[in-house]
């Protein structure tokens, strides 16, 4: 299945990291990435880069595997206490500005490729 394209100039809003990201998330050609990026525990970056890309293939991938519930994209943050134990309240606090990220990028896909989203308001009766 052809991944949604992103107008790679809307890209341009963010900065600094957000903008790696992204262009980790966002192919040269404009199209999402079909499949996640390599977490690497020692670099914290690319646990960002797959929370930020699983989030956003929710909302627009057109690969049924990709519209299930992302309820453990957390996992992949590098959310970690003093003792190295990961913690649920530290990724939530972590998540909130990649959150922008992924709004970002999801607005610069046309309304008409936003396959997750068109799935699952039809499964919630919209």
């Amino acid at each position: 299945m052809k991944m949604p394209v992103a107008n790679r100039e809307l890209l341009r809003k963010l900065t600094g990291e957000n903008l790696k990201i992204a262009d980790i998330v966002v192919k040269k050609d404009g199209s999402i990435r079909a499949t996640k990026p390599k977490v690497d525990r020692l670099n914290p970056f690319t646990g960002k880069a797959a929370y930020v890309w699983r989030l956003t293939c929710f909302m627009v991938s057109p690969k049924p595997a990709h519209m299930c519930m992302p309820c453990t994209a957390d996992f992949d943050l590098p959310a970690y206490d003093e003792n190295g134990n990961w913690k649920s309240a530290i990724a939530r606090e972590m998540a909130k500005p990649l959150d922008e990220v992924v709004n970002v990028i999801v607005d610069a896909v046309k309304k008409s490729e936003w396959h997750g989203v068109h799935r699952w308001s039809r499964a919630f009766g919209r």
